[in-house]
């Protein structure tokens, strides 16, 4: 990777650890003070969410991708990034309109709830992040993210004190994250000019296109929040197995975004390079990611599957002990979407294979929606996870199929296995180490240091050639300072 990269990684990585933090901070309190009323957020959060899928359609990926090809042109630019905002801005103006008609005639429980949810649906209409990531401007949308999570983390200890005060806990979610998408607007100055874009312009232009990435859109998102509706709808208890599944499948995904941050780094400039016509570079860049896809995947997935057994009884409140066993059931996800970020997200959408990448998201949608509705209803949260588990493997295979034989990846098979049975190693000592002091915060910092001195040390003593890589370039990172 070039040193501009590699600069967009850091500000991403460095976001990423406060989106882990935050929870880190927050979720031992929530659980305590709100306990099973954070499935009902869980649960009206994932209702809002559909609201926004078919109001947003697929505008992320295509922003980030056709800025990305079209950022060399500041006024082609412009015209792109107006134009696809003032189509933005209508869609999700129209989707809170639905959304609150909804409201207002469901016989809901909870329906203040609702009514300030419908603050995640301003909050998009308003998100032009994927502007700053096509231009690959990863500073301030970092910044931005990390300015608001310090915000709602202070305002969740400071008015959040007991189970009623669940209306807070929502709108201060829903609160900070419009003002982070008002602050991104103060930067735009510096990439586009003023022109002048009708809104029949803005759909001729990109509608089309844009629908074309709708399908995959509302396919991922059947197996990212249904399963959550699902289990607020066909599991009993509905109210606790909705918090359990929430907290344990952000704790999965909280450590996944170390990896998919590569995916959001590298995307733009695929899509750059493939513009161009630079087909050896674009395999260039993804034999890399990929590489570092197993690199950190595979440790991190049996590091946290080890970890959660003698974290959660001390992290959470003694009602959530069950998420232990959730995490470790839906560890696989990380390294099935660590796979599917490299074929899908940094591959098939930048180089415009729509049909393989719906294709594959589709039919992932199908075997989550299968087998949330065989399994929930006798397993609940736990039937979520294992069907998630399900549908990303379904993903990430067919992908694998999709482009077998089209594109070369210098990965080694026994790359891999090293990979793996370090990992097991260091999972094995990271699981005793667990059951011989005991649940607490400081048998969990003693696990995560011997296990990455465990991990690192081994490759290192087999001289694992990508590992030596990134130890000689950050020796020379730290020689140039």
């Amino acid at each position: 990777m070039d040193r501009k990269l590699l600069r967009n990684y850091f500000y991403n990585i460095l976001y990423q650890v406060v989106t882990i933090l935050a929870p880190m901070i927050t979720v031992p309190y929530t659980t305590r003070v709100l306990g099973d009323m954070l499935g009902v957020n869980a649960f009206s959060g994932s209702v809002v969410q559909w609201f926004v899928i078919f109001g947003i359609m697929g505008i992320n990926n295509y922003g980030i991708k056709t800025v990305g090809a079209n950022r060399d042109d500041r006024a082609l630019l412009s015209r792109t990034f107006r134009g696809i905002f003032f189509m933005q801005m209508c869609n999700m103006i129209l989707a809170l309109i639905v959304y609150l008609s909804y409201v207002a005639v469901s016989p809901l429980d909870y329906k203040v709830i609702y009514i300030i949810q419908a603050l995640t649906i301003i909050s998009i209409m308003f998100d032009i992040s994927w502007f700053f990531l096509g231009v690959e401007d990863f500073k301030i949308n970092a910044l931005r993210n990390i300015l608001i999570k310090i915000v709602g983390v202070a305002l969740i200890f400071l008015l959040v004190k007991k189970e009623s005060d669940l209306w807070k806990f929502v709108l201060i979610n829903g609160g900070v994250a419009v003002l982070g998408q008002m602050i991104m607007f103060l930067q735009l100055p510096k990439y586009i000019d003023r022109c002048h874009v009708s809104i029949g312009e803005a759909y001729r232009e990109h509608f089309k296109d844009n629908l074309i990435l709708f399908i995959p859109q509302v396919a991922t998102s059947v197996y990212n929040i249904l399963d959550q509706t699902l289990v607020g709808l066909l599991a009993a208890d509905w109210e606790a197995q909705s918090a359990y599944y929430q907290q344990a499948i952000r704790l999965v995904r909280m450590f996944l975004y170390f990896i998919t941050s590569i995916g959001a780094v590298i995307m733009p400039r695929i899509a750059n390079v493939y513009h161009k016509g630079d087909h050896k570079q674009v395999e260039a860049y993804l034999s890399v990611t990929m590489k570092l896809a197993f690199y950190l995947a595979i440790p991190i997935m049996f590091g946290t599957a080890t970890v959660a057994p003698s974290l959660i009884p001390w992290f959470m409140d003694p009602h959530f002990a069950v998420v232990s066993k959730l995490i470790i059931v839906a560890c696989p996800v990380i390294l099935l979407v660590s796979l599917s970020n490299v074929y899908g997200i940094q591959y098939l959408l930048p180089t415009g294979k729509m049909k393989e990448y719906s294709a594959s998201v589709v039919i992932g949608a199908l075997v989550n929606l299968c087998a949330n509705i065989i399994l929930i209803p006798k397993y609940g949260a736990l039937g979520a996870c294992i069907a998630i588990v399900m549908a990303e493997a379904s993903v990430t295979l067919s992908q694998i199929i999709f482009i077998r034989g089209k594109l070369k990846l210098e990965v080694k098979a026994r790359t891999i296995l090293l990979y793996f049975a370090d990992a097991v190693i260091m999972g094995a000592v990271v699981l005793f180490i667990g059951r011989m002091m005991g649940p607490r915060l400081l048998t969990n910092l003693v696990q995560v240091a011997s296990g990455a001195v465990i991990y690192l040390g081994i490759l290192t003593l087999f001289k694992e050639e990508f590992h030596m890589d990134i130890l000689k370039k950050a020796q020379g990172l730290i020689s140039r300072h």
